[in-house]
């Protein structure tokens, strides 16, 4: 059951973070198409789409939040 509750809790790190990012850049974009002077934006996200970056990112955020509930109801 620990287990289960771990990867439950990494799950639901790993889409808090994605839903936070959605935010994040939403606004960054609102905010820098509002202070551009011709109405164009000046970012790629096509830099930013390697795959094998964001393999990482996602395992990482899976691998804290699996650890710290680890931690958490283990120590219980």
């Amino acid at each position: 059951m620990i287990y289960l509750k771990s990867i439950l809790a990494g799950l639901l790190a790993v889409l808090a973070a994605a839903i936070l990012t959605v935010i994040v850049v939403q606004v960054y974009v609102s905010i820098a198409f509002r202070s551009s002077e011709n109405g164009s934006v000046g970012w790629d996200p096509i830099s930013i789409a390697k795959p094998l970056t964001w393999l990482g990112v996602l395992l990482g955020i899976f691998l804290v939040g699996f650890l710290l509930e680890f931690f958490r109801v283990r120590s219980k």
